[in-house]
């Protein structure tokens, strides 16, 4: 197959995409830059333009999802400004509707072991980088904001975040692994769960 031309970003952008694909379908071990390239119809060189090696092309990739999954949890924080529970529950509908949209993604980050075969000091996956734009800490402060706004008799606010996280993502873990066979009605679902009156209520 023909040679495709790329702008310089474009080739990084598409790399880390069909990156993606390629890692999914092939795990780790199977995971490689020729692969990449290949699917990108571009020189077995070409990708050493922009990574060193596979490990520095996982990252980007991790971080394109965590980049992804913030930008969704604050468009869900925006929709209700001056409203945390309204936050709360819009951002754990995002959350799974995220995954459930993004199975590839839910198994990067949670369901396989290839963040343990990145060179610690850049993964980003890692506890220690939380901080400004990392989903998780979007997450944490938006159930810091509801704990605040609507103290709970029985749970304190590590007791909300177990809870809130807990929930979401085992939703978000079934569903996208298709565990419970629902279709395109499961946002109507997690709406009712989560959207219900009595999310949150003491």
């Amino acid at each position: 197959m023909a040679s495709q031309s790329y702008h310089h970003g474009d080739l990084k952008a598409e790399l880390i995409r069909m990156g993606l694909k390629l890692l999914d379908q092939e795990g780790y071990e199977g995971f490689s830059l020729r692969k990449v390239a290949k699917a990108c119809h571009v020189s077995q060189t070409a990708p050493y333009r922009h990574f060193k090696d596979k490990d520095e092309l996982i990252t980007a990739i991790a971080g394109e999802a965590m980049r992804e999954f913030d930008q969704s949890l604050k468009q869900a924080v925006e929709k209700f400004s001056d409203n945390p529970k309204k936050q709360l529950q819009e951002m754990g509908i995002a959350y799974i509707d995220f995954f459930v949209k993004n199975p590839e993604y839910l198994r990067l980050l949670f369901l396989s072991d290839i963040r343990h075969k990145i060179n610690s000091d850049h993964n980003c996956l890692q506890e220690s980088h939380l901080g400004s734009g990392h989903p998780f800490q979007t997450f944490f402060n938006a159930v810091e904001r509801c704990h605040k706004a609507f103290p709970s008799e029985t749970m304190g606010q590590k007791e909300l975040m177990l809870y809130c996280w807990g929930l979401v993502h085992g939703i978000s873990v079934l569903i996208a692994n298709k565990d419970i066979p629902y279709g395109e009605d499961y946002a109507e679902v997690v709406g009712r769960i989560i959207g219900s009156e009595k999310f949150l209520s003491n």
